[in-house]
């Protein structure tokens, strides 16, 4: 229930305002590391200095790849030609000249996803079964694209089959998240890639399998090293812990929905607590690099700021495509299960709906898990399940990641309970009361999660006995989230692909090695991860003692 000071507060948003900064914001084209998201900064910034917030200007040296053009060409037997509608994505290779070759149709469960087995695949002479051909797949994943490029294909065709518009989506081929380790650099597709829309898509597929045309194909991807902007807004509190509320301020082209209402979100939450006596801190950050360097302005912030994270950082909130036209869906969870009491609270007085528990959850700038960092909320308003509107099988809109994300598909009435919810989350998480970390809630989800592997039984033991109320919450949630959510060190970041629950563990046991080399791989990968699951309960139970 809303107390008087809580109905003060969210009776203060400036919904117009609110309004006008998406206007504005979305009349720049923000793509990464070019001058329309400088003018985004250079607004919020100036609207900062208006309502009396510091702020600073990060600038960070990150990879970023940008697509520029792709042409795709049926020839048939007889010589003539068609123009096929396609993009090309981020992080894939250029065509020096055009590369030509008979189109093979692969089932997506032909070719590889799961990284694990892609790299102890490498250990060993592969295949080379698609030498010269151009693969037809219904699938954009990096790990497909470079298995098909690892079996000698020249170049790869995506057919999109998550939804039926015309429309093609934006996107990248690759799994690393930020910045690659030194060994992780080969792990970037080197052969170019098409993506097409499903109907025209079908039809290529279907004279594919024909085998009786030819695909020329050319692609030009600029990758370098550029500056990007990352703006960091500072609240302070009594305290010295804080929240951090992030959002990407990047966008394909104009990015209304996303993220231009976002960052006019996080712009309010700035003015609306500024001034005002907080117990706890808030800093909110406007990242770069979200989708063209694959959330390389968090996971910078995150190296550049490690230590205050780790020791004063307490929740993470992200604001990401909130106000999308028909997205009335305010229950669908996504905070960590030590935060899902509070988050819940949240929905059901500022909407009056009831939260659905929610899973794992990666991506979205998520780029704080590896430190151990709590996550409130990922998004606020979604798409209900089954509306005209969404694609890529979840709450995403036809019109995300592409020309068409514009002012039309911005809804103000939900835009308007977007806000409410972030204004509320960040009121109670700042707010002198005891922090409402759920430990136990934390540490049940490990112990059920590990029940579904085998060798685990002395650590769910070891679990059951620690005594939680002994342990400072906020170290124990750092262990126990680095457990559920990471595969990786706390310096690190994981991969960036659809990951489950102790994702380790999971890649490891959906792994399908191929020889008794890539089978021991795979072993020693699965006894390191428990290994390391080993050392965290032993770091809880050194604090418990």
């Amino acid at each position: 229930m809303l107390t008087s000071a809580e109905r003060d507060l969210l009776g203060a948003i400036d919904h117009g305002r609110v309004w006008k900064d998406v206007e504005t914001i979305a009349a720049f084209d923000r793509r990464s590391g070019r001058e329309g998201e400088a003018k985004a900064a250079d607004f919020i910034a100036e609207r900062l200095n208006r309502a009396g917030v510091k702020w600073t200007l990060h600038r960070y040296p990150v990879w970023l790849s940008d697509p520029v053009s792709a042409r795709l060409t049926l020839i048939d037997a007889d010589g003539s030609e068609r123009r096929l509608p396609c993009k090309t994505w981020s992080f894939c290779a250029s065509t020096r000249e055009p590369v030509r070759g008979t189109p093979v149709f692969v089932e997506k469960t032909e070719l590889l996803h799961n990284p694990l087995d892609l790299l102890a695949a490498r250990g060993a002479p592969r295949e080379r079964d698609l030498l010269g051909k151009i693969v037809v797949a219904r699938t954009a994943s990096p790990v497909a694209a470079m298995d098909a490029q690892d079996r000698g294909a020249a170049a790869l065709v995506c057919v999109w089959e998550q939804g039926d518009e015309t429309l093609i989506h934006e996107g990248n081929v690759n799994f690393i998240w930020g910045q690659p380790d030194p060994w992780e650099s080969s792990l970037y597709p080197a052969l170019p890639v098409a993506v097409m829309p499903r109907g025209e898509g079908e039809e290529l597929i279907r004279r594919a399998r024909g085998g009786e045309a030819v695909l020329e194909l050319e692609t030009r991807v600029e990758s370098g090293c550029r500056d990007i902007p990352v703006l960091e807004a500072d609240l302070p509190g009594e305290s010295e812990e804080y929240v951090l509320l992030g959002n990407h301020l990047d966008s394909w082209h104009y990015g209304a929905c996303d993220n231009a209402t976002g960052n006019a979100v996080a712009l309010a939450m700035a003015g609306l607590f500024a001034g005002r006596p907080l117990a706890r801190g808030i800093k909110i950050c406007w990242w770069s690099g979200h989708s063209n360097g694959r959330y390389a302005g968090s996971s910078a912030f995150a190296a550049d700021n490690f230590d205050s994270l780790q020791r004063r950082c307490l929740a993470l909130c992200n604001a990401d495509m909130p106000g999308l036209r028909g997205a009335d869906d305010f229950a669908r969870g996504s905070s960590g299960p030590d935060l899902r009491g509070l988050y819940a609270s949240v929905v059901a007085d500022a909407t009056g709906q009831i939260l659905r528990p929610g899973g794992f959850v990666t991506g979205w700038d998520l780029s704080f898990k590896n430190i151990g960092v709590s996550s409130c909320m990922s998004w606020s308003s979604t798409l209900p399940d089954g509306s005209p509107d969404g694609t890529a099988n979840s709450f995403m809109s036809w019109w995300w990641h592409t020309e068409e994300d514009v002012m039309e598909h911005v809804d103000a009435g939900v835009m308007k309970q977007d806000a409410r919810l972030y204004a509320l989350a960040l009121s109670r998480l700042a707010s002198p009361e005891k922090f409402p970390f759920n430990v136990s809630a934390l540490a049940a989800v490990l112990e059920r999660e590990l029940a579904r592997y085998e060798d685990t039984e002395d650590l769910r033991a070891r679990l059951q006995e620690l005594p939680l109320s002994r342990i400072e919450p906020l170290r124990a949630t750092r262990l126990l989230n680095r457990a559920l959510y990471a595969f990786k060190d706390a310096q690190q970041q994981d991969w960036a692909l659809p990951l489950d629950w102790l994702p380790g563990l999971s890649l490891a046991q959906k792994a399908s090695p191929r020889g008794g080399r890539a089978k021991l791989m795979i072993q020693a990968f699965r006894r390191g991860q428990i290994n390391r699951l080993g050392d965290l309960v032993c770091a809880l139970e050194s604090l418990a003692s």
